[in-house]
């Protein structure tokens, strides 16, 4: 059991070896793609809210007479 243990963290630790890691300016750059892609989201989906809401208000008056 502890053979296997061992051999596990030892493969682990060679995988961990080849890994590419991204610099700070590829980090800070995708950070800045995903903040952008977050706020047109959050703008759209404000956008599709007030337009139903909108639409919503319009139908309770019509119908509410």
């Amino acid at each position: 059991m502890l053979e296997q243990l061992k051999a596990f963290f030892a493969e682990a630790k060679s995988e961990f070896k080849k890994i590419s890691w991204p610099s700070q300016e590829d980090i800070k750059g995708s950070t800045a793609v995903v903040c952008v892609t977050i706020a047109f989201v959050m703008a759209t989906l404000a956008i599709y809210d007030m337009s139903i809401h909108g639409v919503a208000i319009l139908m309770h008056r019509i119908f509410s007479k």
